[in-house]
């Protein structure tokens, strides 16, 4: 008997004697292949509810949580360094495991304020670029100068377009009896006709729903090259990243109340 021949037997077969299988989702095994199809698709509706939600929005989130999760805890997992929080509905728990495929997930979106504090913060400035910078988020900046006082942005701008570099050369030469020595100095000095800004204080809300913060920048002139290049030195970095997690944390956890228990980390459903 041919292949073909019997594969048709085996298939009329399987079609005859066919049934659902008892499985939740309604399953059948259907020949040439004989592999598990849901049928799910052709109901009136869906077995059971899943989905996921994504959204930069913390009320938004919030609200849903509370929605979602009223009649049961669901789980959340903090990635405070991701700022992103994911919310399982159905995860279930070791004795009723639940698909854990009914999700929500709050990726906080940065500023543009502070996507541009980042950015000024890892960026070697020439003189015309960084007095560009301060006119454009002239907003959220404060100059301050050595001795602490502020200055008006419009002369820190106009001190930064007139730094000018001057080079001092010193030689000394000193000769004894028995030996003699030479030593020679550099030395290179950048000023401007007006007052030089030591820092910039930059306010800011560095994610949507969290703190308005203040950030330090100290300014500093590199003088090594043919024209002089400015860098904005962020203080306390690490430590406001630090903060900023624990923030999130804490007010993810305001927003969802009761209606989701919060561990930092992540969760993978395997």
């Amino acid at each position: 008997m041919e292949a073909k021949a019997i594969q048709l037997i085996q298939d009329t077969a399987v079609l005859a004697y066919a049934k659902p299988l008892n499985t939740f989702t309604p399953t059948l095994v259907l020949p040439s292949d004989q592999k598990i199809h849901s049928i799910e698709k052709f109901q009136a509706a869906r077995s059971r509810f899943r989905g996921a939600l994504a959204t930069h929005s913390l009320l938004d989130f919030g609200n849903y949580v509370m929605e979602q999760s009223a009649d049961t805890v669901a789980s959340g997992f903090v990635d405070a360094e991701a700022m992103l929080c994911n919310v399982i509905f159905n995860l279930g728990n070791i004795k009723e495991p639940g698909h854990g495929d009914f999700t929500a997930t709050l990726n906080l979106k940065k500023t543009a304020a502070f996507r541009a504090l980042e950015r000024a913060a890892s960026t070697q400035f020439a003189q015309k670029d960084l007095s560009d910078w301060i006119e454009d988020w002239a907003s959220n900046l404060q100059a301050i100068a050595a001795d602490d006082t502020q200055i008006d942005l419009r002369k820190a701008a106009s001190a930064i377009r007139s730094i000018s570099i001057e080079q001092a050369r010193k030689s000394e030469h000193v000769v004894g009896d028995l030996s003699s020595s030479r030593s020679a100095m550099d030395q290179i000095e950048a000023k401007s006709s007006e007052a030089l800004p030591a820092e910039f204080l930059f306010t800011v809300e560095p994610y949507e729903g969290l703190q308005v913060q203040i950030i330090r920048l100290r300014v500093a002139v590199l003088t090594g090259g043919d024209r002089p290049m400015l860098r904005l030195r962020w203080i306390g970095e690490e430590q406001l990243r630090e903060d900023l997690a624990q923030e999130f944390k804490d007010v993810v956890q305001q927003e969802v109340g009761g209606s989701a228990k919060l561990t930092i980390g992540s969760f993978n459903l395997g």
